[in-house]
């Protein structure tokens, strides 16, 4: 299930731990948390579903926590898949009080990185693909919104080598540009992370080399066991990089 706790004093204390969600949800993908201006609280997670599908869904509550509405599929990607793929979704909650959400999918057919808004507080998306094909290994995506301005980062899934792209929007989410490599060629990059100050972009990633990512993908586990361990990566063979940018 999904939990919530909620601090009102900049975090010196905590009010109890809520339950809000109680049907089964995948472990290993992240959670993620927006308030809009007016206080609504926003939810998102990737949910287990019948048959095990695993789509991604939003909840909102107006009363501080207290309560939440039913979960909102922000797309219906019907991705079948009996294991965790560690690949949460991002949200945003603009001025205006729209809601954005950007996640991955593994369908077959559609698999890939897509963005979806809500202009009704979260009760019906609009999606739209960002970056999408036959088959991708897990995206780690992630959002920043400032004003009209949307930015919607990944790391490929698409390529044998991941690299960290970014589309950005001028017009609230409606429309987005053609994609922009930020990696350097030759590396693997992944999990990026965004941030907005003013007219300015700054996204930060982790990279590798490519033969140490091959050397990764080759000792894989099959996340579809439930046993299954993930393993840590080995020490110094990692460093992250950043690149700032103007609207």
């Amino acid at each position: 299930g999904v939990w919530m706790s909620r601090s009102i004093d900049g975090g010196r204390s905590w009010e109890p731990n809520r339950l809000i969600y109680t049907d089964p949800t995948c472990p290993c993908c992240r959670t993620s948390v927006a308030v809009a201006g007016d206080g609504t609280m926003y939810v998102a997670w990737r949910a287990i579903l019948t048959g095990d599908v695993r789509d991604v869904v939003v909840t909102r509550s107006t009363d501080g926590g207290r309560t939440w509405a039913e979960p909102v599929r922000v797309r219906s990607d019907d991705w079948i898949y009996p294991g965790c793929p560690h690949a949460g979704p991002s949200l945003e909650v603009d001025a205006k009080g729209d809601v954005h959400v950007a996640w991955w999918t593994g369908k077959e057919g559609e698999a890939g990185v897509y963005y979806a808004r809500s202009a009704d507080g979260g009760k019906s998306f609009v999606a739209q693909a960002i970056a999408t094909g036959e088959t991708a290994r897990p995206a780690h995506v992630q959002l920043a919104v400032s004003g009209q301005r949307v930015y919607v980062a990944w790391d490929d899934g698409l390529g044998e080598v991941p690299r960290v792209l970014l589309r950005r929007s001028a017009d609230g989410g409606k429309s987005f540009s053609p994609e922009e490599l930020l990696s350097d060629p030759g590396v693997a990059a992944s999990y990026p992370v965004l941030a907005l100050h003013g007219d300015s972009v700054a996204v930060a990633w982790s990279q590798t080399t490519a033969a140490e990512h091959r050397k990764k993908l080759a000792s894989m586990v099959d996340m579809k066991d439930p046993k299954a361990v993930m393993p840590l990566p080995r020490v110094g063979q990692s460093e992250i990089l950043m690149r700032t940018g103007a609207s």
